[in-house]
């Protein structure tokens, strides 16, 4: 499978050291979820994922 990947232009193997270097994470915004007046949940396809809105929410 290894072989596959160095086939493809630009792809390089990450040593273990580097490998482990690497930090973040997927850019998920959870400030810009919110829940609507009728209960929906409002904000990007993604909010739906990770919350949840009360089926009775009062404005």
């Amino acid at each position: 499978m290894k072989t596959n990947f160095l086939g493809i232009d630009g792809a390089t193997v990450l040593s273990r050291e580097s490998q482990s270097k690497i930090k973040g994470q997927a850019g998920v915004d959870l400030s810009l979820c919110g829940c609507s007046c009728s209960g929906s949940v409002t904000g990007p396809a993604y909010c739906s994922f990770y919350i949840a809105c009360p089926q009775v929410y009062n404005c």
